[in-house]
């Protein structure tokens, strides 16, 4: 018996082959290298026979667009498997009605942040910051409500609430003393609102990643989807452009204005004078000096509003939001483990052994501030509490430089050794004590001269560190498997407390602070610099002080302060509707205190205030 070379059939495929159906209507016929039969048959046995079909109806059918051809067709009658569709990822941004609404509200709060927010003078202050933040959370809430890219998650509703907590704030104070850092707080906390609140965040959520998807929200999708604005109006050729509806507005708009040109003169001439004043009031409205400074104010409206719109259409529509890759991160995070577990315990244990034995030897000096007792060479407080509170601040700052580095760049074994967790529990410790040594330096320092903002910020920047490493020291005792977010964690607390710092008034806790141990006899001097540094936080405290206190050239230089305030608050009202937004309630309501106010000396036999703001006031008010 003679057997067909290499046992390949090459047969087309076709109804007369019943082992190789046809192809689909339409295809060349394909030809198949496969083998009838997996195993080569022995030399004397016959090769396997076609299987026999006894009904024509048991016949392969052609297969048909309604009746494809199974995957068992395939692997029975020698189909060719097609390829998987190759799926391509199109940064193509295809826009609908709601995108082309939120592109027409960004042109709004890019004019209000024009407007009201650049650094203008006045600008940043005031009840116009609470209203554009409140604009801001809602639409863009909305917008992500509607594209169905909202995250509902604790971090979301937390973030919600700290941005326009801190956007609140400007209603109520002015806050001179935290102004820089509150206004960089406030951009921060809202444009990473919209990272977490659509799940756009390294981690989706706070992680150790935060600088990454802070120069996410600040640069990289913004500025990459920076045209989204613009290419958002193409959803009118889907709507009234393609149906002819849009051309209809324009000409209704312009026959309108036509008429109302040729009509209002009319009128004007049949006027009994009450229409008049109708017409003088909205052509006021429209003067040139408004429409000039309307055209300035657009002008950078433009840029703004494209940001603004780049960001949140980039995270609601995932275009282009990752511009580092999460392998790329995560490789060059690998890559900085260089060390192994022996160099970063010898570093380790060589800061933890000096610090020991600096606070040892200078045990009686670190210490004695707790009692309030100065040690022995230290005449002046003064000296004494500045003398290393600001060095010990930032010895602070370097042990957390140190203890993120020895961590990162250790390499990954099986185990952390349980040594190197010892000395990052002993160097946290050891911070705590020295910022402990701080506070109670500054303490002896504010009992002596009394409370600043720059004594203030700085405890509570300490505070802030304490509770951090706290939280590294009880690192070392959770288990390995459960994650822990040092970043995010400081986060968090970050946030909570400063966000609690903007309703707390601190310019006005420490015009207070003062004010009432001056008058409780336990501050020799009552220092009236605080009182311009706080802006008008300081009126209420300072006008008790006025009048209580009979020092008249302390209440001569408290006089001088109302009257800055009070000339302040009156050219503000004066200049136009525009400066406005530029108050808070605190402003109304202490600026009442000083309306009409004169300075008069008081009458040292009878102790009675003469010229006060209550004595002058209008009694119709």
């Amino acid at each position: 018996m003679e057997i067909e070379a290499n046992n390949v059939s090459t047969a087309p495929t076709g109804a007369g082959n019943p082992q190789h159906p046809p192809q689909q209507y339409g295809q060349q016929p394909q030809y198949t290298q496969q083998p009838p039969y997996s195993q080569p048959p022995h030399m004397h046995q016959a090769p396997p026979q076609p299987q026999q079909y006894a009904h024509p109806h048991h016949l392969p059918q052609p297969p048909s667009p309604h009746h494809p051809p199974s995957p068992q067709a395939y692997q029975q009658y020698g189909y060719h498997t097609p390829h998987p569709p190759i799926t391509v990822k199109h940064d193509k941004f295809k826009p609908d009605i709601y995108d082309l609404i939120f592109a027409i509200v960004a042109f709004v709060l890019g004019y209000i942040f024009a407007r009201w927010m650049l650094p203008w003078k006045g600008a940043w202050r005031g009840w116009g910051i609470s209203v554009f933040t409140t604009v801001y959370l809602l639409t863009t809430t909305l917008y992500f409500i509607k594209k169905q890219a909202f995250v509902k998650s604790a971090e979301t509703w937390f973030w919600l609430a700290v941005t326009w907590a801190t956007g609140l704030s400007y209603a109520l104070w002015y806050n001179v003393g935290i102004e820089a850092i509150r206004v960089m707080f406030l951009f921060c906390s809202a444009v990473y609102y919209v990272l977490v609140s659509t799940g756009r965040t390294f981690m989706q959520k706070t992680s150790n990643y935060l600088i990454i998807d802070g120069l996410n929200a600040t640069l990289f999708i913004p500025f990459r989807n920076f045209l989204n604005q613009y290419l958002s109006f193409g959803a009118l050729e889907k709507g009234e452009r393609k149906k002819g509806k849009y051309l209809s507005i324009i000409l209704g708009v312009v026959f309108s204005i036509v008429l109302i040109a040729i009509l209002i003169p009319m009128l004007q001439r049949a006027d009994s004078g009450g229409f008049e004043v109708v017409i003088k009031f909205l052509s006021s409205m429209f003067d040139v000096v408004y429409l000039l400074e309307f055209l300035f104010y657009c002008i950078p409206t433009i840029p703004i509003a494209a940001y603004i719109y780049g960001l949140v259409s980039g995270a609601a529509h995932n275009r282009k939001t990752e511009f580092i890759k999460h392998e790329t991160a995560e490789r060059t995070a690998a890559s900085l483990r260089i060390f192994q577990q022996t160099t970063p315990l010898i570093v380790l244990g060589a800061v933890c052994g000096l610090y020991l034995v600096f606070i040892f030897s200078q045990t009686p000096y670190l210490f004695s501030a707790f009692t309030g007792n100065r040690p022995e060479g230290w005449l002046v407080y003064s000296q004494y509490a500045r003398h290393g509170f600001f060095e010990l601040c930032v010895i602070a700052a370097i042990n957390l430089v140190i203890l993120a580095a020895c961590n990162l760049t250790a390499k990954k074994e099986q185990e952390i050794c349980k040594s190197i967790k010892i000395l990052n529990a002993t160097l946290s410790v050891i911070t705590i004590v020295l910022i402990a040594t701080a506070f109670s330096k500054m303490a002896l320092y504010v009992d002596a001269y009394g409370l600043t903002m720059e004594r203030l910020l700085p405890c509570i920047f300490m505070a802030f560190l304490a509770v951090v490493f706290v939280a590294i020291a009880a690192m070392q005792f959770v288990r390995q498997n459960r994650k822990f977010h040092l970043i995010g964690f400081a986060l968090v607390t970050g946030a909570i407390v400063f966000t609690a710092l903007c309703f707390a008034n601190p310019d006005a806790i420490v015009v207070r602070y003062n004010s009432e141990r001056y008058m409780n006899g336990t501050l020799e001097d009552f220092d009236t610099d605080i009182l311009y540094r706080s802006g008008d936080a300081g009126i209420a405290s300072a006008y008790e002080v006025y009048q209580w206190t009979n020092d008249e050239p302390l209440r001569q230089d408290i006089a001088r302060y109302f009257t800055q305030m009070n000339s302040r608050f009156n050219y503000t009202r004066e200049l136009n509707y525009t400066r406005e937004h530029n108050q808070t309630l605190e402003t109304y309501r202490r600026m009442s205190l000083l309306r009409d106010f004169e300075y008069a000396p008081k009458d040292a036999g009878t102790g009675d205030t003469a010229g006060t703001a209550t004595d002058t006031a209008d009694p119709t008010d």
